[in-house]
């Protein structure tokens, strides 16, 4: 079998790049040999920040996933209840890791593709770049976790438009419904998200993790809860020797070395 996933680092950013030509069809053996390599990155201490990409196939960035698997998982021992959970379960390891999730688009994306990148902490596109959640056209739901993500990032009536009414995304509704933070042309959209992604690498990996713990607990809580999480994530953070080292940093007018 091809290799479907490559693995490179620089200046503490990991880029995971899909390549399963032609349509990039997502299937669950894929998708775990992504995952693996998400927890390699997770576990590498010369990377800070994560993105996760897929080669451009023609205009296609990726299909969604593999209709024929998920018609064959209702005859398996789990049945359909195991294949979406199992799916979920990978795509919300981009949630579940410490470390800051970019997820990059570049042409059209399509059903699970769009629902894997709702569980990073950032995304970005190319200028012709175009979402959709297609599975209503053919009797079925989102079921990768688009029908939870979508209402949480950009509310109810929003999120409905797009799974029962169909509605295609561009670029610029994309960036007016703050689903991604910019676009760029083609060209030049890699080289943008890494410049991104080494912005935040350069700083302290501990305030990197902390923070991203303390936003994500935010989801579904009292605020006098989550503000209680987040004096516990401050108070973890600020003992920790890359805490000393930037406030020093700053008062002896340096930039700091973090570990």
């Amino acid at each position: 079998m091809q290799n479907v996933v490559s693995y490179e680092k620089n200046n503490g950013v990991a880029i995971i790049q899909y390549d399963n030509p032609p349509l990039n069809i997502l299937t669950i053996e894929n998708l775990e040999i992504v995952n693996e390599t998400i927890k390699q990155a997770e576990l590498d201490n010369e990377v800070n920040v994560i993105i996760l990409t897929m080669k451009r196939q023609g205009k296609v960035f990726c299909a969604g996933m593999h209709l024929d698997e998920m018609l064959a998982s209702k005859d398996t021992a789990n049945g359909i209840k195991g294949y979406c959970d199992h799916s979920k379960e990978i795509f919300s390891t981009l949630q579940r890791i410490v470390k800051p999730v970019i997820y990059v688009y570049d042409g059209v994306v399509m059903g699970g593709g769009f629902e894997w990148s709702l569980f990073a902490d950032f995304r970005f596109c190319s200028d012709d770049t175009t979402v959709k959640l297609p599975e209503l056209s053919i009797g079925i739901l989102p079921g990768g976790g688009g029908t939870q993500m979508l209402p949480r990032l950009i509310g109810h009536s929003r999120a409905k438009e797009i799974i029962l009414a169909l509605k295609t995304l561009n670029a610029e509704k994309l960036k007016e419904l703050n689903l991604v933070s910019e676009s760029y042309p083609s060209d030049n959209l890699m080289e943008s998200a890494v410049k991104f992604a080494e912005r935040m690498a350069a700083l302290s990996p501990d305030a990197l993790k902390f923070a991203k713990l303390a936003i994500n607990n935010e989801q579904n809580r009292p605020i006098s809860e989550c503000l209680d999480i987040e004096t516990q994530y401050f108070i973890e953070n600020f003992a920790t020797p890359n805490a000393s080292e930037g406030i020093t940093a700053f008062r002896q007018h340096r930039n700091p070395i973090y570990k």
